[in-house]
């Protein structure tokens, strides 16, 4: 298995699995418990304060899909990013812990998901590297899953490039691939057309192209390991 396509086979996974825990009720319900905002602010600068202590409009820029003025509604100004990502990451870690418990393969998906998320490029990668930097806990299962929602944000990134490079509008983008989100992510309001699946597909193609390069890192023996350990990870958490 080639590189481009170990990242293609385990990018759903990836996905779905890295975002269990912002779309788990009990991440909303413990979030306030450890001090964090309350809703939809302790979702935003939980994820996006892992960068640091960074305004809004550079937390804007790192969302990128988001409409800039749902992010700013989001954005606590009088309390720490730092803090609320450190305390975010704690929960991803926490949540996941749950989700694999039990999972024999974890500490083997550690050892590949790190090979690949410590070598990986972080220019042009905030919100990756913000998450890479995320203290990781000693205990396999929430360690594993931790590396999950970081390889998520890896991918997440080198999209928004491919996008940028193309030219491509968020809105736009969003449109075409989630009615949900587009209110969600404060487009409800604009006209812009839905960008057209031809150059969707470029995007997703540029993406692809950049993912691989990220997994590289592994052999060709590994690569085949890493997917079916991925792919077994959420069928573990979907049990």
């Amino acid at each position: 298995m080639n590189p481009q396509h170990c990242a293609q086979k385990t990018a759903s996974a990836v996905q779905v699995l890295g975002a269990r825990f912002m779309l788990d009720p009990v991440t909303f319900k413990t979030g306030p418990e450890l001090g964090l905002p309350k809703g939809l602010p302790g979702y935003v600068m939980g994820r996006f304060g892992t960068i640091g202590d960074i305004s809004a409009e550079e937390a804007s820029a790192a969302a990128w899909c988001w409409n800039p003025s749902q992010i700013k509604e989001n954005w606590i100004e009088d309390f720490s990013p730092s803090l609320a990502g450190a305390l975010y990451g704690q929960i991803c870690a926490e949540r996941g812990r749950d989700y694999l418990n039990g999972f024999s393969g974890a500490a083997r998906l550690v050892e590949l998901a790190e090979k690949i998320v410590d070598s990986a490029d972080g220019e042009n990668a905030p919100t990756f590297t913000g998450w890479r930097n995320v203290n990781r806990p000693d205990d396999t299962e929430g360690r594993s899953y931790l590396l999950i929602q970081v390889l998520r944000e890896l991918r997440f990134c080198r999209h928004i490039v491919a996008a940028k490079s193309l030219n491509v509008s968020p809105v736009g983008l969003v449109k075409l691939k989630s009615s949900y989100n587009i209110n969600l992510f404060g487009w409800g309001d604009s006209d812009d057309s839905p960008t057209a699946q031809e150059i969707s597909d470029e995007v997703e193609s540029l993406t692809a192209e950049s993912s691989g390069k990220d997994h590289e890192v592994l052999d060709e023996d590994e690569r085949n390991e890493y997917v079916e350990l991925v792919l077994a990870a959420l069928a573990h958490a979907d049990q």
